[in-house]
């Protein structure tokens, strides 16, 4: 009898044990990248920011390109994630730059953007940067008439050829993606003045 309780406490044992995690899998983010965003008197008032992606962008894996081998292949990081998909965090951090950091924030227009690129492509083994490509339209809050349209792509070297050198590159490709935006936002309300005002109109 004895001996079976020592059995059974084993196996409960082992049970119990085999639940108890030993490692995580690293999950990023872009970490906290400020909400500053300095532009010109001709800036346009956004009222909210929707971003969406490509289907095979609508998860959390970390994607990857052998360019030197495997050009049209897509792979994923085995052991490393994104903590939300990254169109989420692209939103939440685009957000608080562009909307909740003006001065005189109440509203305005919609900038919707659809994520369709982001990877980190790898030339050789030894050299890598990551491509970070959105189509922005610039709408009415106020239906769908679309005033504005660009596509912008980002081209950044990464530090290391590692998951990890990735994400350190995604987050600087994002500050630049965030850079152009100011731009070419700046741009409409330079040369096309008249959007700038029927923007203000719906603050």
């Amino acid at each position: 009898m004895k001996r079976l309780f020592a059995i059974l406490a084993g196996v409960v044992l082992g049970a119990c044990g085999g639940n108890v995690r030993t490692s995580e899998m690293p999950r990023y983010d872009f970490g906290n990248l400020g909400t500053t965003s300095a532009g010109p008197g001709f800036r346009i008032p956004i009222g909210t920011i929707d971003v969406q992606a490509a289907s095979w962008l609508s998860g959390p894996d970390m994607y990857y390109r052998l360019v030197y081998t495997e050009p049209l292949q897509r792979r994923a990081y085995a052991e490393s994630r994104w903590a939300a998909p990254p169109a989420e965090l692209l939103e939440a951090f685009l957000r608080r730059r562009m909307v909740f950091g003006q001065s005189d924030f109440g509203g305005g227009c919609r900038l919707q953007l659809v994520l369709d690129e982001l990877e980190q492509r790898f030339d050789d083994p030894q050299s890598s940067q990551v491509v970070l490509q959105v189509r922005a339209l610039l709408a009415s809050s106020r239906g769908a008439e679309v005033l504005s349209r660009r596509v912008l792509t980002v081209h950044q070297a990464a530090s290391a050829s590692s998951a990890a050198g990735g994400v350190a590159a995604t987050r600087d490709a994002v500050q630049a993606l965030a850079g152009k935006l100011d731009g070419w936002l700046d741009e409409i309300g330079r040369d096309r003045p008249a959007i700038v005002e029927r923007c203000r109109a719906q603050a």
